[in-house]
């Protein structure tokens, strides 16, 4: 997979003498385009100048699908992926992207620190992070597509990097495009009905607790090769916030999280004892709601020399290879 390149490290956060950062209350919904004030982390967005942002956030005390693993994580990967989407929308508004416009993604990649590396033992924590979105096409005095670039900083400290590329469409561009492509309108989540999967995989194969957070059926592992067919658990407010005209880019990276993870928590294989430190992506088009998604990889036979190894995830539908997502695992230092 060929990734974004990954944002310049910086150790420590530097903006501290520039701009005070409010823990107090999360922004408007609106402007991270989330449903539930619930699902909202973002507590603070500050123009700093020359395209530059800093935002705060705070991770939830609990959370029925951030904090449901099994074993239990530090921090979750995908709850920081989220975070850094709701900070990208939030500065792409502030930098005059207008509040009807969303940005569509096309590929990305996110780095995030070992568990060691993150504060423990504290009631709540808060993040930094430091934002910039350049507009790398403006049409008409409106910005068409960019790129998003974060640092994201717990105590003082860089834990997580991302770096997304992606496109500005209004809803009516989008309800075109996707009429266009297609050629007939898409369904919504909001017409489907949910309907109990009799192949769903058991939530401890594939890292979870609540069959609720569980989105692959029909797993398989067969000659070094592992899939599953996506499903859409609907009654997931995490996942299902708002109606959907396409299965969108958290379930498709939840769902390649959750085919790496059954082969991590399988007794014996090589990729026992690594933890997920990386996700890159890229989307060449929307993943229809009515047609069968696969998720498919093929797994290393043998431990890699080096502590991180990264298995893409092919996204396939209509037998066609949509999308790629990459998962980064990362052995630590206890099992180097």
């Amino acid at each position: 997979m060929t990734h974004v390149n990954v944002v310049e490290d910086l150790q420590e956060w530097r903006l501290d003498e520039d701009v005070a950062l409010s823990f107090d209350r999360t922004i408007g919904r609106r402007r991270v385009h989330r449903a539930a004030v619930s699902e909202v982390f973002i507590t603070d967005v500050r123009a700093l100048g020359d395209g530059r942002v800093a935002l705060a956030a705070q991770l939830p005390a609990y959370h029925a699908y951030y904090n449901d693993h099994e074993p239990a994580m530090t921090v979750d990967p995908l709850l920081i992926m989220e975070i850094c989407r709701q900070a990208g929308s939030a500065t792409a508004h502030e930098l005059g992207v207008d509040a009807n416009v969303v940005a569509i993604p096309e590929e990305w990649h996110l780095h995030v620190a070992e568990p060691a590396a993150w504060p423990g033992d504290q009631p709540v924590t808060d993040l930094r992070i430091a934002g910039e979105f350049p507009f790398t096409r403006v049409r008409r005095g409106r910005p068409r597509a960019g790129i998003c670039k974060q640092r994201v900083f717990a105590g003082g400290r860089q834990v997580a990097t991302l770096q997304a590329k992606g496109r500005f469409l209004d809803h009516a561009e989008q309800d075109m495009l996707r009429t266009a492509q297609r050629g007939t309108p898409p369904p919504w989540t909001s017409d489907l009905v949910y309907r109990p999967e009799p192949g769903l995989a058991q939530p401890h194969t594939v890292g979870r607790r609540d069959p609720l957070n569980v989105v692959l059926a029909d797993l398989a592992h067969d000659a070094g090769e592992i899939s599953a067919r996506v499903v859409l658990p609907l009654a997931n407010r995490a996942l299902f916030d708002h109606p959907y005209d396409h299965v969108t880019m958290s379930v498709l990276t939840e769902a390649a999280r959750q085919l790496i993870t059954s082969a991590v928590n399988t007794p014996g294989h090589a990729l026992r004892g690594r933890h997920l430190t990386g996700l890159a992506g890229r989307f060449a088009q929307f993943v229809e709601l009515d047609a069968p998604v696969t998720v498919r990889a093929a797994l290393p036979a043998s431990q890699t020399e080096t502590g991180a190894c990264e298995i893409p995830v092919a996204i396939e539908q209509g037998g066609q290879r949509i999308a790629e997502i990459g998962v980064t695992l990362t052995r630590g230092v206890e099992e180097s």
